[in-house]
């Protein structure tokens, strides 16, 4: 699925109250990476997300993940917070097939960032919702904005 068609989707799930003030941007050079460089969010113009590619990808691999390959790279990458595009739009693939229920439970922390911002979230789900084990910047600033909004 091409960026446009994805983030059109995206954007349609949000809750109408946020739709304006979430954006999804992205910057894409046809001759590296499959065409996508960097990935970042925004909240009312504030970047408070980024993935891109780990210029120093050989570095980083050996610095603090030596013995791990390919995938598991990435996991781990993950697992500390740095996300590639491909993991980005990955997540996003993956919340659009899962059901709200299931995206709000996912240990994927961008799958369940955008289930936060879900229009299919009411107030009564979204009080339930246990971020005291989640650290993830997206999460909790997700959060943050849908919490504020039912006030």
């Amino acid at each position: 699925m091409q960026w446009s068609k994805l983030k059109s989707r995206i954007k349609s799930l949000i809750a109408p109250e946020l739709r304006d003030r979430i954006d999804i941007h992205l910057t894409s050079y046809r001759e590296s990476h499959d065409g996508v460089d960097k990935v970042w969010v925004t909240i009312d113009g504030k970047r408070v997300f980024d993935c891109k590619h780990y210029v120093e990808e050989r570095w980083v691999t050996a610095a603090f993940f030596s013995g791990l390959r390919g995938k598991e790279i990435t996991s781990a990458l993950a697992d500390v917070g740095i996300h590639s595009p491909q993991h980005f739009g990955s997540a996003m693939r993956s919340y659009l097939d899962l059901p709200i229920s299931e995206a709000l439970k996912s240990s994927n922390p961008i799958v369940r960032a955008f289930a936060i911002v879900d229009r299919r979230v009411g107030k009564r789900a979204l009080a339930k919702l246990d971020l005291s084990d989640c650290d993830h910047v997206l999460v909790k600033a997700f959060y943050d904005l849908r919490a504020s909004t039912h006030v």
